[in-house]
């Protein structure tokens, strides 16, 4: 329970709005789990959503990052991924982690609602991007044909 001390003392931070706090709790309590355990994945996702709240979109992405090349399935994990590159406008990368996103349902052992949640939100964010990649793609054509 003591190892779970800085985990629970970050969430009363970031529900005060004091991110930066809230950030040194949670690396605190990383050094509490081991690495490629469940809590320690429970932990990088709370500090991605400190550095997002931060908006410190690149350290939020690398955290993010570094619990999935730790051999995290969770969902909510890709979704971040996925959406903050949207947002950045990385379409490729954000395509990509979409993607892993849903085959990460499955091994991920969610319940057929959460699956079928994810499964939702996956395929309209993936919808989002290609359609950002079309009007990209018209939006050049359509440019290069305006200078010939």
């Amino acid at each position: 329970m003591q190892a779970l001390a800085p985990v629970f003392e970050g969430e009363v931070l970031v529900k005060e709005a004091r991110y930066d706090q809230a950030v040194a709790k949670y690396r605190q309590a990383l050094d509490n789990f081991p690495a490629h355990s469940s809590g320690r994945f429970m932990i990088y996702n709370k500090l991605g959503i400190a550095y997002e709240k931060l908006e410190n979109y690149s350290r939020a992405i690398e955290v993010y990052k570094k619990c999935v090349d730790e051999g995290s399935i969770t969902p909510f994990t890709y979704h971040r991924l996925a959406s903050l590159h949207f947002e950045l406008g990385k379409l490729i990368p954000a395509f990509e982690y979409g993607k892993r996103g849903i085959a990460s349902l499955k091994p991920a052992k969610t319940d057929f609602f959460q699956e079928l949640y994810f499964h939702f939100i996956f395929r309209k964010l993936l919808w989002k991007i290609k359609r950002r990649m079309k009007s990209i793609t018209l939006a050049k054509k359509t440019g290069g044909n305006k200078k010939a």
